[in-house]
């Protein structure tokens, strides 16, 4: 068991790490599924999701990898439950759910994108609520 005050400190120990594709190396490179895992690693475990995937994968792709991945290895919560420690999967138009992300306290998310070039901390905005697919609890995570 670990409590979700201890995930939110680890994975705020990535923050500032910078964004590189495929990558999962605290303060190195990391993605957004490399920086998920990663900060999630000490306490459970790889979470197995396919990682030979291009960055534009989202484009063009129809299997939700991500959600498969995490569905595998974590409990899915439905989006109104969420709270600090939880995954966020989220998606754009009508493909699948292609980037991830940590909430923090306060209604925060914390997360690793290309367009912010490292792993940041910020609000959970209406722009990602919209975008928001599905939430995941990780196992042995206190309730």
């Amino acid at each position: 068991m670990f409590t979700r005050e201890a995930l939110i400190a680890e994975a705020r120990t990535w923050l500032g790490t910078p964004w590189h594709h495929q990558a999962s190396l605290k303060g190195v490179g990391c993605d957004c599924i490399g920086f998920v895992r990663g900060a999630a690693l000490p306490f459970v475990g790889p979470i197995a999701i396919e990682l030979d995937y291009p960055e534009t994968w989202h484009l063009y792709r129809a299997e939700p990898r991500m959600y498969l991945g995490f569905k595998e290895r974590c409990q899915e919560i439905d989006t109104d439950d969420i709270r600090d420690g939880d995954v966020l999967l989220f998606g754009a138009g009508k493909g699948p759910a292609h980037h991830c992300a940590y909430v923090t306290p306060g209604g925060g998310l914390i997360h690793c994108y290309r367009e912010a070039r490292a792993v940041v901390e910020q609000g959970f905005s209406p722009w990602w609520r919209a975008k928001l697919r599905h939430a995941f609890r990780l196992p042995g995570i206190e309730d």
